[in-house]
C-alpha cells in the first residue's frame, strides 16, 4: 500500500446560465481520499439543489465510517427527502460518481453517465458504466440499424437511464482495481466528454484548470457545466 495521493478539483457553467454541478474532496482520518461528483437535474433550483444534497450526504455517511455504498443511499434517501418536501423540486435528481483511494487500491460507485477515467501506463480508461441510452445507440450504429453519423447526433442519446432521486436504484455501477504507481484518476461531469477520451488523456498532464481550459475552448454553444476532480498517486 505504498504510495499517497494527493487531488484538485474544479468547475466552470460552461454555456448554461447556471451551475448544476457540485463536488467535494476529502481527506479522512486513515489517510485515505475520498471524491465525489454529482450533475443535478431539474433546472435551476432543482438541479442545483440536488447535486448539493447528493453531495453533502454522501460525504457525512463516509466520514461517519460507512462505505461508498453507503453513501450512495444516504445520498439517494436525501435526494428523495428534500423533493417531497419541496413541490418546485418534485423531480429533481443527480447522476453521481465517486471514489475512494488508499494505496495502490481504488474503488469506485456511480449512477448516471458522469464518467470515470483512469490514466496510466500511456493510455486512457473509463473504469465507469455509462447508464445513458448513448451505449445502446452507439450498438445500433455497429449492428447497422442506424448510421455513425445518426448515433452521433440522436436525440436520446443523453437520456439517462438511472439517477439519484430518491427511487430505488436499479443501475448501479461499482467495483475496485489496483493502479501503477502514475495513475491519475478523473471524477467528471458529462460536460467534459466535449473533449474525446484522446484530448483529455493529452490535457491530463495540465492542472484541472488548464483540463476545463481545453473544454471551453472548444466553444461549443451548448457547452453543459463542466465540472473535473483530478487525483494523482505519488511514490
Amino acid at each position: 500500500m505504498s504510495g499517497s495521493w494527493q487531488g484538485e478539483g474544479g468547475q466552470h457553467q460552461g454555456a448554461r446560465p447556471y451551475q448544476e454541478d457540485s463536488w467535494a474532496l476529502r481527506s479522512l482520518a486513515d489517510g485515505s481520499l475520498i471524491a465525489v461528483i454529482a450533475d443535478g437535474m431539474g433546472g435551476h433550483a432543482g438541479g442545483a439543489v440536488a447535486s448539493k444534497v447528493a453531495v453533502e450526504a454522501f460525504i457525512h455517511a463516509v466520514e461517519q465510517g460507512g462505505g461508498l455504498s453507503d453513501g450512495l443511499r444516504d445520498a439517494n434517501a436525501a435526494v428523495g427527502k428534500q423533493a417531497a418536501a419541496k413541490r418546485e423540486l418534485a423531480g429533481m435528481g443527480a447522476t453521481l460518481v465517486a471514489v475512494h483511494v488508499r494505496g495502490d487500491e481504488v474503488r469506485w460507485i456511480s449512477v448516471g453517465d458522469s464518467p470515470f477515467f483512469l490514466v496510466s501506463d500511456g493510455r486512457i480508461e473509463r473504469l465507469n458504466a455509462d447508464h445513458s441510452m448513448a451505449p445502446q445507440i452507439e450498438e445500433m450504429a455497429k449492428r447497422g440499424l442506424i448510421s455513425e453519423e445518426e448515433a452521433a447526433v440522436h436525440p436520446a442519446r443523453h437520456t439517462l437511464r438511472e439517477a439519484v432521486m430518491g427511487e430505488p436504484l436499479s443501475l448501479i455501477d461499482k467495483g475496485s482495481r489496483r493502479v501503477g504507481p502514475d495513475a491519475k484518476l478523473l471524477l467528471c461531469s458529462d460536460g467534459v466528454q466535449t473533449l474525446s477520451e484522446q484530448q483529455i488523456q493529452e490535457a491530463v498532464p495540465k492542472s484541472v484548470r488548464g483540463l476545463i481550459e481545453a473544454v471551453l475552448a472548444v466553444a461549443d454553444q451548448h457547452q453543459d457545466n463542466v465540472t473535473v476532480v483530478k487525483l494523482e498517486r505519488r511514490p
